[in-house]
């Protein structure tokens, strides 16, 4: 285990004390704050090393104490939606805040985006809007926006997902010996959807005139998000946070001894929600991260399944270390396990289509060649070294794209060229394309891993 992954175990609630003071203190308090540790490590230095005291105590203070003020200014903004909303039911909160709201413990106050889960989208959307805040974020699955006013940002959703395997069988992800081509079969995971309506219902709690889910309620939000992470390998997620963020598997630990956490209720509920897949996660990942399942239902064994793009599911190691860093995962890694390529079989034949990945000066370029032709109402592209990429989509000639492009355009002869600033990481790029009707459904997907050599082109067809 490494110095700073121990300590910041420890800030969470591992009993391993930290001993090895080799570590970057500048790198450290980066990973407290993707963390969301200040409060829970600020409290745990007065019993821990004095050495340990001596070089963290002074920025952890501040760093908690503007984790406060932003919890502060949140409240507020929340406090006014929900004034100008009138007589519109109120949003619930979650994640965030939350648990500090629900226990009323300053060092559990953790905040980022402020999430709404509302009962109707129109009406609280109108409400930001009149209150100054401006949309930042297009609708994207159950989010119907992001939207920010002077620095603090609002995701309202539609409902919160509550992701399981469903159909995805552990037979089905083992590919076949000396194939070129993977056809792996379609197996869709479920997903739970828990609306306004339901969360209302489920339970909740009124702290001023911010409303959160109850302890039981919250504990489901919070391992449902947390293995939802963990298990989405899209590039469209790509952001500079780690898989597992260990605020949320010790703010379990707190909501499970919560004066109205009860456990008979919360076993009803994991099975109303479905939210067993995520729990189990929960449950191994708070066991082999922090040292103990807080959770009174078994913690899983694995392997978890973990989704590479669509419906294309792997088996993939796993590196303890690696899932608290900002590093998302090694491409090489991936690759081994898939081959040449993976294609799901959904008994429509995959479109010829053409990739080449060269370096372009400082950077790299991703050229990928459509077929002249299709069918489908919208074709999708992925572009993913490991710590960045793209989702691009084409429909109606029109070119969309989000990720970490430079730039992305449609060329002549239905070509589409991505460029990416700077290094990336080894010489593996994965890249895939994927066909939709016009209602959405999936028509055909394949996703293969591409090289490029250190100079030249280099290209994979």
């Amino acid at each position: 285990m490494g110095a700073v992954t121990q300590i910041l175990r420890w800030a969470a609630g591992a009993d391993t004390v930290p001993e090895d003071d080799d570590f970057d203190d500048g790198v450290l308090l980066g990973l407290v704050g993707q963390h969301a540790l200040s409060g829970r490590l600020e409290r745990r230095l007065s019993a821990g090393p004095a050495w340990l005291r001596r070089r963290l105590g002074g920025p952890v203070v501040a760093m908690h104490a503007s984790t406060v003020a932003l919890a502060e200014a949140h409240m507020r903004a929340v406090g006014r939606i929900v004034a100008g909303l009138g007589e519109q039911p109120p949003p619930v909160l979650v994640k965030g805040i939350a648990a500090g709201l629900l226990t009323g413990c300053r060092h559990l106050l953790r905040c980022g985006d402020i999430d709404l889960v509302c009962a109707d989208g129109r009406p609280l959307i109108e409400t930001l809007t009149r209150l100054g805040y401006e949309r930042t974020r297009d609708p994207f699955l159950h989010e119907l926006g992001e939207f920010t006013r002077a620095g603090v940002e609002i995701d309202v959703h539609a409902y919160l997902p509550v992701p399981g395997y469903g159909a995805v069988r552990d037979a089905d992800l083992t590919p076949p010996e000396h194939a070129r081509t993977w056809y792996q079969p379609r197996r869709a995971p479920s997903l739970h959807a828990i609306r306004h309506d339901r969360l209302m219902e489920c339970g909740t709690v009124t702290v001023g005139r911010v409303t959160v889910p109850d302890p039981c309620v919250l504990a489901i939000v919070l391992c449902a998000h947390a293995f939802l992470n963990f298990t989405n390998m899209w590039s469209l997620s790509h952001r500079a946070k780690p898989y597992v963020k260990l605020a949320e598997l010790a703010d379990l630990q707190a909501l499970v001894r919560h004066e109205a956490f009860d456990t008979r209720r919360f076993l009803t509920l994991v099975e109303d929600l479905d939210a067993g897949d995520a729990v189990r996660w929960a449950g191994w990942a708070s066991t082999v991260l922090l040292g103990r399942n807080p959770l009174p239902v078994p913690a899983g064994t694995g392997p978890f399944p973990r989704c590479l793009w669509w419906d294309f599911w792997a088996r993939l190691p796993v590196d303890e270390e690696s899932l608290l860093l900002p590093d998302w995962f090694d491409v090489a890694a991936v690759t081994s396990v898939l081959g040449s390529r993976i294609e799901l079989d959904t008994g429509r034949p995959t479109p010829s289509w053409t990739v080449e990945v060269r370096r372009d000066g400082d950077g790299v370029t991703v050229e990928v060649g459509l077929p002249e032709r299709t069918d489908a109402a919208t074709e999708r592209g992925r572009v993913d070294f490991g710590a960045s990429g793209t989702e691009w989509a084409l429909a109606g000639g029109q070119l969309s794209a989000l990720g970490g492009h430079d730039t992305c355009e449609l060329l002549a002869g239905r070509r589409v060229r991505l460029r990416y600033r700077g290094p990336q990481a080894g010489g593996e790029v994965l890249v895939g394309v994927a066909e939709q009707d016009a209602s959405g459904a999936l028509l055909s997907a394949v996703l293969r891993p591409a090289t490029w050599r250190s100079a030249g082109p280099g290209s994979d067809r």
